[in-house]
């Protein structure tokens, strides 16, 4: 049975056949997945009778156990992919019915409210202090801390008025090419009242003269400091709101490939006219409520120059090894990376030598899962 999501059929990673699902973090059909499963709950010592390089196809995949399974290990089945797999049912339990958004007859007090509703927890990183800081200590705190402000962000993006009314591939594709902007918008407004400082979590503050000096040392950070502090400046100066700015730059992420434009372009009206509305709220005048659209456009254009310059980094220390990356956060990067070149007309990224590669392990598919349940994300570590 073909898998059709948002219009797109799906293979099997390891067989090329029609994919029933999203298993064990990759698409694949149900024979692969069961054996797959077999595989990493007993007894797996298979031996492969030829050379080790046995075709697995649709017609062949049961003709070497030992080359299968290493065909699921190289496609990017994991069995550390437990959590993701709870958390992003198969496409096939998902269905899409179009039908007129509610959020277009939100006013715009209704949708301030919605987006308040939707704000994710407070997230603290897993910084000791009695533990030594060094550059691989801090990116790995950073990574960890983005791996689960990713899940929440999830949880917020199917709350947000008129998201759930795109299709299954308009709302994958907003998710994988804005996920890292979000996570900058909210360094940004985190540190709006630490001038100078970059607050990523509130046990996580950092200056450029803290911590030995060390921070300037940081290729990382010393690549996204400038256009960070530089956002966070006009934010203050211009008290932008930043609800309504984030679901904006969310929504205005990219166009391409989207099946649904004319139903985001009338949701961001929609943002636009409750932005306008705050700003009449707090006393502006028409004139300056045009100027200051203006000017959360010109921080929105720091904001994407600053995800473009992260993203490389992310995936620089990703093909080099310099520290783990997590599953989900593994697979938007992945994901990005397929979009972004033709979206955004990114630099191109330093691509992985192949000893590089060798230590990191599989890759994930360049596809996310919708994660689309209803309550709060489950089996994940307190974050507040």
């Amino acid at each position: 049975m073909a898998v059709e999501s948002a219009k797109e059929t799906r293979y099997c990673a390891v067989c090329n056949d029609y994919a029933s699902g999203y298993h064990y973090g990759v698409w694949s059909c149900e024979g692969c997945k069961a054996f797959f499963k077999r595989s990493i709950q007993g007894h797996n010592d298979y031996m492969c009778p030829a050379t080790n390089q046995c075709t697995i196809d649709k017609n062949r995949r049961k003709s070497c156990q030992a080359c299968r399974l290493r065909k699921c290990y190289e496609v990017g089945m994991m069995k550390g992919d437990m959590r993701a797999a709870s958390l992003w049912p198969s496409p096939l339990l998902i269905k899409h019915t179009k039908k007129n958004s509610p959020a277009l007859s939100l006013t715009a007090d209704q949708m301030v409210s919605a987006l308040m509703e939707a704000e994710p927890p407070i997230i603290y990183s897993e910084y000791d202090p009695s533990r030594p800081f060094s550059e691989a200590s801090m990116m790995g705190l950073l990574t960890n801390l983005a791996d689960r402000e990713l899940v929440h962000m999830i949880n917020w993006a199917k709350r947000v008025p008129g998201f759930v009314d795109l299709t299954l591939h308009d709302q994958v594709h907003l998710l994988e090419c804005a996920w890292l902007e979000i996570l900058m918008i909210g360094l940004v407004w985190r540190s709006m009242e630490h001038p100078g400082k970059l607050l990523f979590a509130p046990n996580l503050l950092l200056d450029r003269r803290g911590v030995g000096g060390m921070f300037d040392k940081w290729e990382g950070i010393k690549r996204c400091k400038s256009p960070v502090l530089k956002s966070h400046k006009k934010s203050r100066r211009y008290n932008a709101q930043h609800r309504e700015f984030r679901v904006y730059t969310f929504l205005s992420s990219t166009l391409k490939s989207l099946e649904e434009k004319d139903h985001i372009h009338r949701v961001l009206d929609k943002i636009t006219d409750t932005l306008i509305h705050l700003m009449a709220k707090a006393g502006l005048t028409l004139q300056q409520q045009h100027r200051r659209l203006a000017q959360l456009l010109l921080i929105l254009s720091h904001i994407r120059h600053m995800s473009n310059k992260g993203m490389e980094h992310l995936y620089n220390m990703k093909c080099k090894n310099v520290v783990p990356l997590y599953d989900l956060l593994l697979e938007m990067l992945d994901a990005h990376r397929l979009h972004a070149p033709a979206s955004r007309g990114a630099a191109p990224m330093e691509e992985p030598h192949q000893g590089q590669m060798a230590t990191t392990g599989p890759t994930l598919p360049h596809s996310l899962p919708t994660y689309y349940i209803s309550g709060e994300a489950e089996g994940f570590p307190n974050t507040v």
